[in-house]
């Protein structure tokens, strides 16, 4: 069985990527907030008309709402390999112990049969060494 020698994401890994992220993120809205506070307050509203203009907001809140459902699916994705990867690698490791609790389990029903038989054997001894004294 082949297996692929990709490094695969843990969840603190996961969550470390959206927080940096997220902090880049917030990084590039405010240089552009500020970017766009000078620039309005440079030439005044025909350049605020002008941008509006050449942007449709509602194509780009599309594109960015596509954007943001693929990234959703993608993280959905990689859980699930995630998780199966985990759960191969439990099952992996949890192989042996699993056996050894089985050798360990049919080791002592076998010491139960033969201290069974042992009793019995004490038993028939102890009974055989009662009739013979109240013979005697």
């Amino acid at each position: 069985m082949e297996q692929t020698q990709a490094r695969l994401l843990s969840l603190d890994d996961v969550r470390a990527s959206v927080r940096r992220l997220r902090r880049r993120g917030k990084r590039l809205v405010g240089q552009l907030r500020h970017d766009a506070r000078q620039l309005v307050e440079r030439s005044g509203r025909p350049v605020v008309d002008q941008v509006l203009s050449l942007v449709d907001v509602g194509k780009l809140r599309v594109d960015v709402q596509e954007r943001a459902e693929r990234a959703v699916k993608d993280l959905n994705a990689r859980r699930v390999r995630l998780l199966a990867t985990l759960q191969g690698q439990l099952e992996r490791l949890t192989e042996p112990v699993v056996k050894e609790l089985r050798t360990a389990s049919r080791q002592v029903e076998e010491l139960k049969r033969r201290v069974g038989q042992v009793e019995r054997r004490l038993e028939t001894l102890a009974k055989e060494k009662h009739s013979k004294h109240r013979a005697a």
